[in-house]
C-alpha cells in the first residue's frame, strides 16, 4: 500500500510538473502573440496627418544639377515639406508614397530620381523625341522619423510648368 501511495506521489507531482510547464509556454505565446500584434498594428492620429504636393515656379532651359526644388507648396499637412530645400523630412516613422511628375523643356530630355537620405530609389524620364514630353514614377517607401526625401538630377536639362503646375512632387504618409 506504501509502494502505492509514493507512487501516487510521483505521478501527482510529474502531472503538476507537466501543468506546470504548458502554463508557462501558454504564457510565453501570449506574450509572443501580444508583441507580434502590437509590432504590426499601427494607428495613425489624425493628428499626426502627414501629406504635400509642391510644384516649381518657373520653367527653366537650364537646370541641370543637384536638388529640384519645388518651391510652389500646394498642401504641406504635417509641414515635412521644406519650400526653401526642396526636401520632405519626415516628421514620424511610416510607411509613405511618393510621386514625381516632370515635363522635359522643348525637345530636351530629362531624368530625375526621388531619393531617399542620398539613395536614389526610382526615376522618372522625359524623352526628347517630342516637346514637353512628361515622366513620372511612384515608390512606397519605409520611413523613420527624420528621414529625408527629395528629387534630385539624374541626366538631361531643363523642366517645363505652367500657371496650373506640369512638374510637381507629391507624398503622403498611408501607415
Amino acid at each position: 500500500m506504501r509502494e502505492t501511495a509514493e507512487m501516487l506521489q510521483h505521478h501527482n507531482d510529474s502531472m503538476e510538473h507537466i501543468k506546470s510547464d504548458i502554463e508557462d509556454k501558454n504564457q510565453k505565446q501570449t506574450a509572443a502573440l501580444i508583441e507580434q500584434k502590437t509590432r504590426h498594428t499601427r494607428v495613425i492620429d489624425p493628428n499626426q496627418e502627414v501629406a504635400f504636393t509642391a510644384s516649381v515656379t518657373s520653367s527653366s532651359s537650364t537646370w541641370n544639377r543637384g536638388t529640384l526644388i519645388f518651391d510652389v507648396v500646394i498642401t504641406n499637412t504635417g509641414n515635412g515639406y521644406n519650400p526653401s530645400t526642396g526636401v520632405f523630412t519626415s516628421p514620424i516613422s511610416g510607411t509613405y508614397v511618393f510621386y514625381i511628375t516632370a515635363v522635359e523643356y522643348t525637345t530636351q530630355h530629362l531624368a530625375i530620381d526621388i531619393v531617399l537620405n542620398s539613395v536614389s530609389k526610382v526615376r522618372a524620364y522625359c524623352h526628347n523625341s517630342a516637346g514637353y514630353q512628361t515622366g513620372t514614377n511612384m515608390v512606397v517607401l519605409k520611413l523613420q522619423k527624420g528621414d529625408s526625401v527629395w528629387v534630385r538630377f539624374a541626366g538631361g536639362t531643363g523642366y517645363d510648368t505652367e500657371g496650373v503646375p506640369l512638374t510637381t512632387f507629391s507624398g503622403y504618409l498611408i501607415s
